[in-house]
């Protein structure tokens, strides 16, 4: 018996032969959402979207949860939003938001390409603004949340506040790029490892959430039940 430590962040089994094993049995998922994926690789985005192994995980999620309303605070150009969704059954509503004009164009762009406008509403603007017009809709079954780091605390307690009980909040990007834990330095340098660390204290606060985790995933994808 060994009696070396378990670690779900330790990589020593992801060896090369490992990586290459699973990303063969993905490979035909990299041509999902072709339309996202052609304008993202355009503007030079593409490694700031999930990738198509993350976003199976993401699909899998919404199955699991089996929510029929559903927030994402973050689109880009709506790639995750097509594999949410893909996770949604008929009569589910996503509502992706993104204040960023050039991608709300592209991701509206994509969603009718994939015929998604059934299931994906892309709404314009500050996220606070468009999750003040949500909250009239609450409760919502599940909320994704892949955007600013230094909103992320604030995103949660609105998830918190309007999940319904049960409910799942996700949100990629957890490692903050392995600055997680960063201190000094630039003031301004210290502001999204804070918020992230701010934004784990709400996570695994036993009062707001009974469930919450981390996946070990390239960047990181937390996940937590809501009370």
């Amino acid at each position: 018996m060994t009696t070396d430590k378990r670690d779900i962040f330790s990589r020593q089994h992801l060896v090369p032969e490992v990586a290459s094993y699973f990303g063969a049995l993905t490979a035909p998922d990299d041509g999902y959402a072709a339309h996202a994926v052609d304008a993202m690789e355009k503007a030079g985005v593409r490694a700031l979207s999930v990738s198509a192994l993350e976003g199976r995980l993401l699909e899998t999620y919404a199955r699991l949860s089996g929510a029929r309303k559903a927030v994402e605070i973050g689109t880009l150009y709506g790639y995750s939003a097509h594999w949410l969704a893909r996770g949604l059954p008929e009569g589910a509503r996503l509502y992706t938001l993104e204040k960023d004009p050039a991608c709300v164009n592209a991701a509206k762009d994509a969603v009718e390409a994939s015929n998604l406008s059934r299931k994906i509403t892309v709404m314009e603007g500050p996220a606070a603004d468009s999750l003040k017009t949500l909250a009239k809709l609450a409760p919502f079954d599940l909320c994704f949340i892949d955007a600013d780091a230094e909103s992320y605390p604030a995103y949660l307690k609105w998830a918190a506040a309007n999940l319904r009980p049960g409910g799942l909040v996700l949100a990629g990007g957890a490692f903050l790029k392995g600055r997680v834990c960063a201190e000094g330095g630039e003031p301004a340098a210290n502001a999204a490892p804070r918020a992230m660390r701010e934004f784990f204290h709400i996570l695994f606060d036993g009062d707001r959430f009974v469930s919450a985790s981390i996946l070990p995933t390239g960047e990181g994808l937390a996940a937590g039940i809501k009370a």
